[in-house]
């Protein structure tokens, strides 16, 4: 694939600096956008999802917007470090940045990130989850999971990459719907999380199917239960959760985001030019073979899904802080 991002290694003093050339003096041309480089700023570190959306869809972007987008990593505090980032940019349509659950769910706990202060973009991306288990786990089935937990309440452990995260989430709603108590192992993100149920240090896993893939076709790890509305395509001797009687579903999603502020006809050029690339083949190729599912939705979509997932996520994070 022909790629023409640049991948910024900058200290954070230089990326501020940096900032404000970006949003500069081509904005204010009065030519009709975009009239100058697009910088894409990814919350996370390289290698996951979220950066392999930014870098597959950036030169797709390219293509439609007939300007540079050039993608940098920011990563720190669960993404509240390029969200702060972001929020503060010149809302002018040049200052973007990749985002995730995080945007709805950050406000529910000692971060100072309010959803009001972005203009969504649209969606990219979904990944559904799963519950997976050692491969010589005695639980052969979600029910016996569940029966198990009720016997020894906070006895089953499952590897969590943070309170409050995508996947630390359904695990409480896992323990309300069923009725049971386990017990957080807390790890530094999913990759770590995953490995380690893999390596025995926890009971089970609550992640994206893809993200533990690796480790099932390594013949560490096996699917227990899917977390989605219906079987998935690819392994479909696993039945879903509600399959099991508990209605718990959940999937990590990737989109865009610009400032709050940035004007409708903007956002309306990225929205459109991002949703022709999320249907361009070369993207979906490279999403699909991750495990990933190509999703569009575009700005307005975004808006209501937004309020639907703070909604969500909002009451699984009180119980994982024990309101």
């Amino acid at each position: 694939m022909k790629r023409l991002t640049k991948s910024l290694a900058i200290g954070t003093i230089g990326l501020f600096a940096l900032s404000g050339c970006a949003s500069g003096s081509g904005s204010d041309s009065g030519d009709e956008f975009p009239a100058q480089d697009i910088r894409l700023t990814v919350p996370w570190a390289a290698g996951g999802s979220g950066d392999l959306t930014a870098r597959t869809i950036a030169p797709l972007l390219e293509r439609e917007l007939g300007v540079e987008v050039i993608v940098e990593n920011r990563p720190g505090a669960n993404g509240s470090v390029a969200y702060n980032w972001l929020k503060d940019q010149k809302p002018d349509g040049y200052n973007l940045s990749m985002m995730g659950v995080e945007v709805a769910t950050l406000q529910f706990q000692d971060y100072d990130i309010d959803p009001a202060n972005y203009e969504p973009i649209g969606q990219g991306l979904a990944g559904p989850g799963a519950i997976a288990v050692p491969v010589d786990s005695p639980f052969e089935t979600l029910e016996d999971l569940i029966e198990a937990a009720k016997a020894s309440p906070g006895d089953i452990t499952y590897s969590s990459p943070g309170v409050g995260s995508v996947w630390d989430s359904p695990a409480q709603g896992l323990q309300e719907l069923a009725g049971i108590t386990l017990t957080s192992v807390p790890f530094d993100g999913s990759a770590p999380a995953v490995a380690a149920v893999a390596a025995g240090d926890a009971d089970f896993s609550i992640d994206a199917i893809g993200t533990q893939k690796t480790q099932v076709d390594a013949g560490k790890l096996r699917y227990l239960a899917m977390l989605t509305d219906e079987r998935d395509p690819k392994n479909p001797d696993v039945p879903t959760a509600k399959e099991s009687g508990i209605d718990l579903t959940n999937a990590s999603w990737v989109g865009i985001m610009a400032p709050a502020g940035t004007p409708a006809e903007t956002v309306q050029r990225l929205s459109e030019a991002m949703g022709k690339a999320v249907e361009d083949p070369e993207y979906r190729t490279v999403i699909e073979n991750s495990n990933l599912v190509p999703t569009f939705k575009d700005s307005e979509e975004m808006k209501s899904f937004l309020e639907a997932e703070a909604d969500r996520y909002g009451p699984w994070i009180a119980l994982a802080q024990g309101k």
